[in-house]
């Protein structure tokens, strides 16, 4: 009995070891797929926009091929997206310490759940203080460095 026992034990002890080896593993695969998942929604913003324009041309392309007139909807005044200040000054640079989440998101591999963390954490003087970001590592850092400004 007191053999059974201990064999349990050492297997109890032996699986909490290989849980606990393994999470730092388990970290980096949590943060590769939160850098995925952040690319894919940016590509998929990018397709939808694609797809908006192409269904508006495709429309017109037909309207204009069959020579049929839609009855004209009474349009709506279109609000013109107004670029913000910062990003016309100097398109290439982005301020950490005032960027919105939209600006912010303009950097490679930043999402909006990073740049939310990177608003979270304001502020910062030198561009190693963004590495305190969870989810910002130095080869990260390094792909939009040069895009920055504080």
């Amino acid at each position: 009995m007191g053999f059974l026992l201990f064999i349990s034990v050492c297997a109890v002890i032996w699986l909490l070891w290989n849980i606990c080896r393994n999470t730092n593993d388990a970290l980096d695969k949590q943060t590769a797929i939160q850098y995925e998942i952040v690319s894919l929604e940016k590509r998929l913003e990018e397709l939808l926009d694609k797809l908006a324009e192409q269904r508006g041309h495709t429309e017109a392309d037909t309207e204009t091929k069959t020579g049929n007139q839609p009855a004209k909807k009474p349009e709506a005044p279109v609000e013109q997206e107004k670029p913000d200040a910062k990003l016309v000054e100097n398109s290439d640079k982005v301020n950490i310490n005032t960027g919105s989440i939209r600006e912010l998101t303009s950097l490679p591999r930043i999402g909006s759940v990073m740049a939310q963390n990177i608003i979270d954490a304001r502020p910062y003087q030198v561009a190693q203080d963004l590495l305190r970001v969870k989810g910002i590592s130095r080869d990260i850092l390094s792909e939009f460095e040069s895009r920055i400004e504080f």
